[in-house]
């Protein structure tokens, strides 16, 4: 969900916060899809309900052989899998899939648990992102747009994808053990930090040199974000930054009035794996739309 820049949106750019009539209304493109695996009867039904808000089309399946059957005629914008299924697994059917030229760059999402074992198994398998079952709705929602709008970026880009490079990320906290974690996770990445201890403070740096990415602490005070977003987007270079929440499950109620401001909510605290897996993903997509 990378917001268009309000004067130089090209005819072809999406955005999908509009997503009242589909968040692809806009794009002037064939309807997006999205291909659901689970040998749950139950899970397919209610997932499929869940993923409504995305205005493609959902194809569900029961087993990872019915969803290569599926593909061998169909080309989804996104598979979405569950983890734990008889015969092969989400972890299994990923891997298979990345490893096979014909559907690598299908972004592949696995449907998971909590546990952050899970986690590292579909990193480690290939997958784009992963989801909670569990997870707030808000941040569920959030999350599915951003694996889908990967796939469309994809789709439709025109040649190879391009590699990462230099980054910054402005983090917003006034706890300054946050940014110093975000750094120390990053530093590996070639992803510079910068800290802003107050909203006031992210401006100025903002109309300094904007990021690549912004982090937003919701335990800033004020926390009055959904006034202040449109102000920081309305600076010059900023209209199409994304934005990464910080929060903890408690804060969970806060990000109701943000979904159609933000990208993504960062769990506190803060953990190394998850901070350069979500960072990461927002970036890549960010590329995508240069």
């Amino acid at each position: 969900m990378l917001p268009n820049p309000d004067s130089s949106r090209r005819p072809d750019d999406f955005d999908i916060r509009q997503r009242d009539a589909g968040p692809f209304a806009a794009a002037g493109e064939r309807k997006p899809s999205l291909l659901f695996v689970d040998d749950d009867a139950y899970m397919r039904r209610l997932m499929t309900a869940r993923l409504q808000h995305l205005g493609a089309q959902v194809e569900a399946v029961s087993s990872a052989r019915d969803a290569m059957a599926f593909l061998e005629s169909n080309r989804p914008d996104l598979v979405i899998s569950d983890a734990v299924m008889p015969v092969m697994n989400g972890f299994d059917l990923c891997r298979q899939l990345k490893e096979n030229p014909l559907y690598q760059d299908i972004p592949f999402v696995i449907l998971t648990a909590l546990a952050r074992d899970l986690r590292q198994r579909s990193i480690d398998a290939g997958a784009d992102d992963f989801l909670s079952k569990l997870e707030n709705e808000v941040v569920f929602r959030l999350r599915s747009r951003l694996a889908l709008e990967l796939g469309v970026r994809l789709r439709n880009l025109p040649g190879p994808e391009p590699a990462p490079g230099a980054a910054t990320v402005l983090v917003a906290s006034a706890a300054k053990a946050i940014p110093a974690q975000v750094e120390t996770h990053l530093q590996k990445s070639g992803i510079a930090v910068e800290q802003a201890a107050s909203l006031d403070e992210a401006l100025e740096c903002l109309k300094a040199r904007p990021p690549q990415l912004l982090a937003l602490d919701l335990a800033l005070e004020p926390v009055d974000l959904p006034a202040w977003i449109p102000r920081a987007r309305a600076l010059p270079g900023c209209s199409r930054l994304p934005i990464e929440i910080l929060g903890t499950k408690e804060e969970d109620a806060a990000m109701a009035p943000l979904e159609r401001l933000v990208q993504d909510r960062l769990l506190k605290p803060l953990d190394g794996q998850e901070s350069r897996h979500r960072i990461g993903l927002l970036l890549r997509i960010a590329r995508l739309q240069a």
